[in-house]
């Protein structure tokens, strides 16, 4: 099934505007390598050549359209706002924020997919630089909540978030509509306290 396109042709955009949007089409529903740069100027309006006046190769163009349509710093704009007066309310509060963004954008699924399994993931580090400062911020924030946290780590803390949170959103994308899968209207929800609170009674816990 293809993906569809978040926003609608740019009339009124420039030339990089249009091949960066005809790109983001081609690519969520095609892949990468199956893209050729023929295609890209054909969808674009431009010729093969043309292309390079704007773009110096096929990867510059899939870096734009991942900085473009890629919703990080949207995502960390809320994480930062995120409120809280506990431990956690302030992760709820926040993970509803990220996975409320993750859900309205289905198509970012097949940009990670090829990011990672095109890409093995070459790109990521230069959004994560991006938003690392918002990150620590909030796990800073975090730690000075009403509540009792474990001697854990932050980046553990923040890895771990992030891998539930993700995790979650692609099981959504992979299940959906399926029938008969014990996935329950609440189950982000599920998530989230297993997250704050583990698996096990709290006496039975290991120190």
């Amino acid at each position: 099934m293809k993906a569809s396109s978040p926003v609608s042709a740019n009339k009124g955009g420039s030339t990089s505007d249009h091949l960066v949007q005809a790109a983001f089409q081609l690519f969520v529903n095609q892949g990468y390598h199956g893209t050729s740069m023929r295609q890209l100027a054909r969808a674009a309006g431009l010729t093969p050549a043309s292309i390079y006046n704007h773009f110096d190769s096929k990867e510059a163009i899939f870096r734009e359209v991942l900085n473009r349509y890629h919703p990080y710093r949207e995502i960390m704009a809320k994480v930062a706002l995120a409120e809280g007066d506990s431990t956690e309310t302030l992760v709820k509060n926040a993970a509803q924020l990220v996975i409320s963004t993750l859900r309205s954008r289905r198509y970012l699924q097949h940009l990670l997919f090829i990011e990672l399994v095109e890409f093995n993931g070459s790109h990521t580090s230069e959004m994560f630089a991006r938003i690392l400062p918002t990150v620590q911020e909030f796990f800073s924030k975090l730690q000075k909540t009403k509540g009792a946290l474990r001697p854990i780590p932050p980046e553990s803390l923040m890895l771990t978030l992030m891998g539930m949170l993700m995790s979650q959103w692609i099981l959504e994308g992979m299940f959906a509509g399926i029938k008969g899968l014990p996935i329950k209207p609440d189950h982000f929800e599920t998530a989230i306290d297993i997250y704050l609170h583990g698996i096990l009674k709290h006496k039975e816990r290991s120190p």
